[in-house]
């Protein structure tokens, strides 16, 4: 089935017509299926096709915008962790026991949570928790 696709995506269109489209794609604001409605092209993935044929580059593409957020944010998230081994190793201790107290004080309200629903169950017996193999 790929090798009859290929045949009909390679012979349908002439090599100047695909990068045409291509590049009309790549000038305009119109989305792909915007321009295979245009141009008349039936199946929905040539145009990714011939782009990855011709070696264009889809600067529409949305992964581009999230993959250079989420690099930036974490640019700007190891940029802040430089800032705090500037401390000195007194603020270093002070601020790991902040932390292992934090730690604790989840611990301690998981639990209680954790009680709490043992005891809902028991007395007023009724099902909180998700039974397993359930979706």
């Amino acid at each position: 089935m790929n090798e009859t696709r290929t045949k009909i995506c390679s012979t349908r269109y002439s090599e100047s017509f695909k990068r045409g489209v291509i590049e009309y794609y790549l000038a305009n604001d119109l989305t792909k299926q915007g321009v295979l409605r245009k141009f008349g092209i039936k199946f929905q993935s040539f145009l990714l096709h011939w782009m990855k044929v011709y070696g264009y580059e889809d600067v529409h593409e949305k992964k581009t915008y999230i993959r250079d957020l989420n690099q930036e944010e974490l640019k700007n998230k190891f940029s802040k962790s430089k800032k705090d081994d500037s401390r000195s190793s007194e603020e270093q201790e002070d601020y790991i026991k902040q932390l292992e107290r934090k730690l604790e004080d989840e611990k301690l309200r998981s639990e209680a949570y954790k009680s709490m629903i043992e005891i809902a169950e028991k007395e007023l017996k009724i099902s909180i928790r998700k039974k397993p193999n359930t979706k």
